[in-house]
């Protein structure tokens, strides 16, 4: 789509920027999926779990005030962009995927 609109066409910026560009862009998307893919499976276990988003917040150390810990009551399609990083969505994941397994759901896709 970028090579079709001309905005990253190597004529114009250069092969160098424009392979650039698209290695970002790529790292970029990889990182999104990859985030709502673990947020999705924290959604899973905490929905199986039955836990709400307060007994989630208690699991994470160092919580900062701008923090919002998702809520597994609340739908959502997507992981929080902004607000809640890569790193609180994993120590979660490791909590809870031993948390279910003993209780004996289901694992994760």
């Amino acid at each position: 789509m970028a090579l079709s609109l001309g905005f990253l066409s190597p004529a114009k910026i250069g092969i160098t920027w424009t392979i650039f560009w698209y290695v970002a862009a790529a790292g970029i998307i990889y990182y999104l999926w990859f985030k709502n893919l673990v947020f999705q499976r924290v959604m899973y276990y905490s929905k199986a779990l039955k836990l709400a988003q307060t007994d989630l917040a208690k699991m994470l150390p160092n919580l900062k005030e701008s923090q919002v810990v998702p809520d597994p009551g609340k739908p959502a399609i997507i992981a929080p962009i902004f607000n809640f990083p890569l790193q609180g969505l994993d120590i979660l994941s490791a909590k809870l995927t031993p948390m279910a397994k003993e209780k004996g759901i289901q694992p994760f896709r």
